[in-house]
């Protein structure tokens, strides 16, 4: 336990020496920090380096991970939430739907807890470091780029894909 607590206190003050060492406009010392860093230290690192490591402003990712926790129903099933998050990006990349985050997560009729007003909830580590872990299987090709829908109902909008954590995942 107090190893833990170590690598935490550890990771906060790289975090905050890493921001002040940064110049303005240039985010080099969260780079720096990013890919010195452990992957347990990365986990724990503030928001704003998560953000920056997928490219994205700390609103999208807050956001994100939002809409993910409210979406995996707060389970602790990492898989699901890597694979919602993965799904997110696909939709981002593919012109069939909005070109950002906030609009693919906005789009009318596409996600009810954003609808509902759901995703309300606090982002969490998991779903925060699913974003992370999204963004890597993508890139490395272990999450297929097709995957478009999910839902919790069963499969009915493409080709079915699996069932993780709770949701039915689809391609297109």
């Amino acid at each position: 336990m107090r190893g833990i607590l170590m690598v935490k206190i550890f990771t906060i003050v790289l975090a905050m020496v890493m921001l002040t060492s940064s110049n303005a406009g240039n985010n080099r010392g969260m780079d720096i920090a990013w890919f010195n860093a452990t992957e347990e230290q990365r986990f724990n690192m503030p928001m704003e380096y998560k953000a920056h490591a997928v490219g994205l402003t700390v609103e999208e990712f807050e956001f994100m991970a939002r809409v993910i926790e409210a979406e995996s129903d707060r389970s602790n099933d990492i898989e699901g939430r890597i694979y919602i998050a993965a799904t997110i990006f696909n939709r981002m990349y593919d012109s069939r739907f909005p070109d950002t985050i906030t609009g693919v997560l906005t789009e009318s009729g596409q996600f009810a807890t954003v609808s509902g007003g759901w995703c309300s909830l606090q982002s969490t580590d998991l779903s925060e470091w699913a974003i992370i872990e999204a963004q890597r299987q993508l890139v490395a090709g272990t999450i297929p780029s097709d995957i478009l829908f999910f839902n919790c109902i069963g499969y009915n909008n493409g080709t079915p894909f699996g069932y993780i954590g709770g949701n039915y995942f689809m391609q297109a």
